[in-house]
């Protein structure tokens, strides 16, 4: 078994950009440009839960139901870039943090959403019990 070296460099500071991340249930056969997503998964204010427990939106004009992995409250989400550096391939950096995240499921399949996070959960406990 081989092992690979990953250099990570620290590119954090006061200003640093901070995304929410969306995990949406998709098939895409256009590969055409599309506006859809401008207004970065606004929420539909009359559906969705003010704490933010459910968040509704519209992709297409079908309507998705999200809910937030809170799981992933004990973990700090960072988005990587890799260096240009020629000398040092295996070095990234940071360039965003990601503050919370949601997955979504379409209108009339939210028990798979609930599934779903659930799977996910199960997955970051085995990681935990194979890495402590």
């Amino acid at each position: 078994m081989s092992a690979n070296s990953v250099l990570l460099i620290d590119g954090t500071s006061e200003s640093s950009k901070q995304y929410d991340m969306h995990l949406v249930p998709c098939r895409i056969r256009t590969t055409g440009h599309t506006n859809e997503l401008a207004n970065n998964f606004k929420k539909d204010a009359e559906e969705s839960a003010e704490d933010n427990s459910q968040v509704v939106t519209y992709i297409r004009g079908r309507k998705i139901i999200g809910k937030p992995l809170t799981c992933l409250d004990r973990f700090q989400t960072v988005l990587l870039e890799p260096e240009q550096d020629p000398e040092t391939p295996n070095t990234y950096k940071e360039t965003a943090r990601i503050g919370m995240v949601f997955n979504y499921e379409r209108e009339g399949n939210e028990a798979r959403l609930q599934e779903e996070i659930s799977k996910f959960e199960e997955h970051l406990q085995l990681a935990d019990v194979i890495h402590d």
